[in-house]
């Protein structure tokens, strides 16, 4: 009989160490997920920061660009029709002098 309650007592000493160890780590576990989770948002907090600068310098890059591209444009495109005029009265002045002859 004392074998079996000495088995007994044995396997409840095993068992309760084995809980403690189990809450233990589960407590360390929950202790780093929090940390984890603050670190998280202090990065999501300066993503966001970082966001909203890219965010303003993109702006103030489309108004830039939207304010050059409509000048440069115009200017390309009188050039060009500039260069076919004259193509077409250097056209027409071969066209002529060909017919004289």
């Amino acid at each position: 009989m004392k074998s079996i309650e000495l088995i007994l007592t044995i396997s409840v000493i095993i068992l309760t160490i084995s809980v403690v160890v189990g809450v233990v780590c589960f407590v360390l576990t929950l202790i780093k997920i929090r940390k984890a989770a603050v670190e998280i948002e202090v990065a999501a907090t300066k993503i966001n920061v970082e966001l909203d600068l890219i965010n303003k310098v993109s702006y103030k890059i489309a108004s830039i660009t939207e304010k050059i591209s409509y000048p440069v444009v115009s200017m390309i495109s009188l050039f060009f029709y500039a260069v076919s005029s004259i193509n077409k009265k250097k056209k027409q002045v071969q066209g002529e002098k060909n017919e004289r002859q």
